[in-house]
C-alpha cells in the first residue's frame, strides 16, 4: 500500500454532523479507553487490515497474528487485504481457531474482488450470505447482515460493511482522494437504498487524512435521503496527522524498517463509522471505539518504542509492531434490551371492597454489557390499578418491583391479562396472565324472596304433646355465583321459660343457594294450657372468611307456641291472633288444605316451597279480610304440572308473622 510516511496535508473545514445528545463527551471516554481495563461486553467488533495476507508467505506472521488474536478480545473482525480464498481459510484456521479455542470461529465467506473476509463467533452471532458492492474503486466493498445471537427482530440486525477505498496522499495525488471520493459517493448511494432505521456499521482502511476529504464527507454529509447517512463516534476536525488526535492512529505501528509502510503511528486510516439509528442511544448502539494497543504515548514512534506499551502487554505490542503496519479498531456495539417479568398473577377470591395487591417484577434480561436500557410502562386494565408513568430497568441489575391493586368496587371476574408495552425489540409487549374473583358481599335473610332480618311465627294453638317442631329457614338472599356464601356462626334462643331449643343442637354452616333450616322444638310438658309461651332466636351470620368479609346483621324470630286447654271455639267467633295449622291430610296423594286466620284485615303469602328453598307455587296473596281460611293444593307447581314426590314447605306470611308446615307429597 502507498505510503508517504508522517506527512499529512489539507486546510481545515467545520467537521460533520455528529451523534446526538450525551455523546459531547465521547472523546474523554474513548481517550480513557484506549488505557484503562475493558468490561464484559455485549458484542465486539473489530477491523484490521493484515497487509498483503497471503498463505504462502505467511508463516513468519503469523504467530504475531496468532499473540494478537489471543488477547484481543472481540466477537467479530473484518479484515482487509486478504489475497485469496487460501488465505482466509488460512487466517481461520491458523490464526483465529488455534487463538481462541474458546470461541467458534466461522468465515463469513471470502469475496476476491473485495479481498476481505468477515469471521464471527457463532456462540454470539449468526450471519447471512455476504455480497460485494463495486464502487468504482481497486476493490469493492464487503457486505453482510449481522444477527447477534438472542435476538430475532430486523431492529436488532447490522449491516456490516468492510471496506478498503484507494491509497494515496491527496498531497501527492490528488486523483486518489478523488477515487476515494468516487467511492464514498457510490457507496453512500446504496447505503440510502436501506429502509429508514437500519442499523449500519462500516468498518475498514479508509484512507482518509482528514475530515476534509470528499469521500468522508460524502458519506457523513446531509442529504435529501439520510437513511444511509454515517457519522462519526467524535468530532475530529481537520487533518488527522497531528498530536491533538494521537489516540486515534492506526498507521504505522512501525517507525522504520518494517513489514509495510513505516513512519509510525500518525495516521487514523482505520475507523468505524455507523448510521445514525446506531447512535442516539437506543436498541443497537455504537458506543465505544479505540485503536487496539494505541495507549497515546507513541505519536510518530513505535508501537512498542523502548519496551513500552501501557494498553497492551509489551509482548502483544512486539506483535502489533511485526504483523502487519496497521493495528486493529475495535468497536463496543450495545445491544437492546430484553423484558423478563412476572408470568402470572393469582389475586384469589376476594369480597367487594377488600384492599388486595399483588407484586410484578419487572427486569431486563440482557446477560452483557452494554445494553440499553429497558423502557417500559403497564398497560391500563380492566380490574386492575397499575402503576402510570414510564419506567427503565438497568441489565444486569435487580428487577423492579411494582404493586398492582385489584379493584374491588364492584363484582367482578378477572381473566384477561395485564400488558407491560416496551421497548424489546422481540417482545413490544408483555403479558401477564391475572385471574381473581370479587365476590358481592353476603344477604343474610328470613325469606327467599326479599331481604328479611326480623319476623314472628307461631307453632300454632295444639292439645298437649301434640305440637310439631317449627322450621326457621336462613337464606343468603339473591345468592348468584358472584356473592359471597353466608357463613352462619351461631344460634341462641332467650325466654320461653326454657322450652324452646334447637334440633340437635346448632351446627354452623356455609349458605349459598339453598336455606340453612334450624328446626325448632317446643317442650310443653307440664306448660300452662292457652298461655302465650314467647322466646327469642337469635342468628349470627356474616360473609365468608375472605378478604373484605363482613359481619351481616343479626336475624331475630320472635317464637309463639300455645298449648290447647281442649275447649272448642264458636265457629263464628273471629280468630284472636294469626294463626297457621298443619295441612290435612298429610302425607297426601291427590289434595290437601291449608289453613290459616286472621283476627283482622291482612296482607298475606302463602307459596309452597321444596327442600332448596325454590318456590314451586304461590296459593294464595293480597289483601284478606279477618276470618278463618282454607287453600287446598293438588300438588303441582305453577306450570300446573304435578310435582314429583317428597318432602315440600308450606309458609305463610302475615305482619309479623312467619310460619312453614311440612308437606309430604305421595308417589
Amino acid at each position: 500500500m502507498f505510503r508517504t510516511g508522517n506527512h499529512g496535508h489539507g486546510r481545515e473545514r467545520g467537521g460533520p454532523r455528529r451523534f446526538g445528545p450525551g455523546r459531547a463527551a465521547a472523546l474523554v471516554v474513548l481517550l480513557a479507553a484506549a488505557v484503562a481495563p475493558r468490561p464484559a461486553h455485549a458484542l465486539r467488533v473489530t477491523t484490521w487490515n493484515l497487509l498483503n495476507y497471503i498463505e504462502t508467505n505467511i508463516t513468519s506472521r503469523q504467530p504475531k497474528f496468532r499473540t494478537v488474536m489471543q488477547n484481543l478480545d472481540t466477537d467479530v473482525i473484518m479484515v482487509q487485504e486478504l489475497k485469496t480464498s487460501a488465505a482466509a481459510d488460512s487466517f481461520l484456521l491458523n490464526v483465529l481457531r488455534a487463538s481462541n479455542p474458546a470461541k467458534v470461529w466461522k468465515n463469513a465467506g471470502f469475496l476476491s474482488l473485495t479481498e476481505s473476509a468477515i469471521y464471527y463467533d457463532s456462540l454470539k452471532a449468526s450471519v447471512n450470505i455476504p455480497t460485494a458492492i463495486n464502487t468504482g474503486g481497486p476493490r469493492q466493498v464487503y457486505q453482510l447482515l449481522l444477527s447477534p445471537n438472542g435476538y430475532a427482530a430486523t431492529a436488532s440486525k447490522i449491516r456490516l460493511y468492510s471496506v478498503h477505498f484507494k491509497a494515496g496522499d491527496p498531497a501527492l495525488s490528488p486523483a486518489d482522494s478523488l477515487t476515494r471520493r468516487v467511492e464514498c459517493t457510490n457507496l453512500r448511494g446504496t447505503l440510502n437504498n436501506a429502509p429508514a432505521g437500519t442499523n449500519i456499521l462500516m468498518g475498514g482502511d479508509t484512507n482518509f487524512y482528514g475530515d476534509w476529504e470528499g469521500g468522508y464527507q460524502r458519506l457523513t454529509e446531509s442529504q435529501l435521503d439520510n437513511d444511509g447517512r454515517l457519522a462519526d463516534l467524535v468530532s475530529m476536525p481537520g487533518t488527522w496527522n497531528q498530536f491533538a488526535y494521537r489516540c486515534y492512529h492506526t498507521e504505522s505501528p512501525c517507525l522504520s524498517g518494517c513489514v509495510g509502510a513505516g513512519g509510525g503511528l500518525d495516521d487514523r486510516f482505520d475507523l468505524f463509522l455507523s448510521s445514525y439509528p446506531m447512535g442516539d442511544g437506543e436498541k443497537v448502539d455504537f458506543t465505544q471505539f479505540f485503536a487496539y494497543g494505541n495507549d497515546c504515548n507513541h505519536y510518530n514512534e513505535n508501537i512498542n518504542q523502548d519496551g513500552r506499551n501501557s494498553a497492551v502487554p509489551i509482548a502483544v505490542a512486539d506483535a502489533l509492531h511485526d504483523a502487519s503496519d496497521h493495528i486493529p479498531v475495535v468497536a463496543t456495539i450495545q445491544l437492546p434490551a430484553k423484558i423478563a417479568a412476572t408470568s402470572q398473577l393469582d389475586f384469589g377470591t376476594c369480597i367487594v371492597g377488600a384492599a388486595v395487591t399483588r407484586d410484578v417484577s419487572v427486569a431486563n434480561a440482557a446477560t452483557l454489557l452494554p445494553a440499553d436500557e429497558l423502557t417500559y410502562g403497564f398497560t391500563p386494565t380492566a380490574g386492575l390499578i397499575v402503576p402510570s408513568g414510564t419506567f427503565q430497568a438497568a441489565a444486569v441489575a435487580p428487577a423492579n418491583v411494582h404493586t398492582i391493586n385489584l379493584d374491588t368496587a364492584s363484582p367482578r371476574a378477572l381473566g384477561g391479562p395485564l400488558g407491560i408495552a416496551c421497548d424489546d425489540v422481540d417482545s413490544l409487549s408483555k403479558n401477564v396472565l391475572v385471574s381473581g374473583t370479587v365476590l358481592g358481599h353476603a344477604v343474610a335473610s328470613l325469606d327467599s324472596l326479599s331481604a328479611v332480618q326480623a319476623a314472628s311465627v307461631t307453632f300454632g294453638n295444639h292439645p298437649a304433646q301434640a305440637i310439631p317442631d317449627l322450621a326457621v329457614r336462613v337464606h343468603n338472599f339473591g345468592w348468584t355465583g358472584m356473592q359471597a356464601r353466608l357463613s352462619v356462626t351461631n344460634a341462641t334462643l332467650a325466654g320461653g321459660d326454657g322450652r324452646f331449643s334447637i334440633v340437635g343442637g346448632f351446627a354452623p354452616g356455609l349458605v349459598a343457594g339453598t336455606a340453612k333450616t334450624l328446626s325448632i322444638h317446643f317442650d310443653d310438658t307440664g306448660a300452662t294450657p292457652d298461655q302465650d309461651y314467647q322466646a327469642t332466636l337469635t342468628i349470627t351470620s356474616a360473609d365468608e372468611p375472605l378478604p373484605g368479609g363482613a359481619s351481616e346483621p343479626d336475624l331475630v324470630v320472635t317464637l309463639h307456641a300455645f298449648v290447647s286447654s281442649g275447649a272448642t271455639a264458636t265457629t263464628e267467633a273471629l280468630p284472636t291472633a294469626i294463626a297457621f295449622l298443619p295441612a290435612r291430610p298429610n302425607p297426601f296423594g291427590a289434595r290437601t288444605a291449608l289453613h290459616y286466620e286472621l283476627p283482622k284485615r291482612s296482607p298475606v303469602s302463602l307459596a309452597i316451597y321444596d327442600p332448596a328453598g325454590r318456590r314451586v307455587r304461590a296459593l294464595a296473596g293480597g289483601v284478606r279480610d279477618a276470618g278463618r281460611y282454607d287453600v287446598g293444593w293438588d300438588a303441582t307447581d305453577a306450570s300446573g304440572a304435578r310435582v314429583p314426590a317428597g318432602l315440600y314447605f308450606a309458609r305463610f306470611l302475615a305482619p309479623g308473622f312467619i310460619a312453614s308446615r311440612r308437606i309430604v307429597v305421595l308417589p
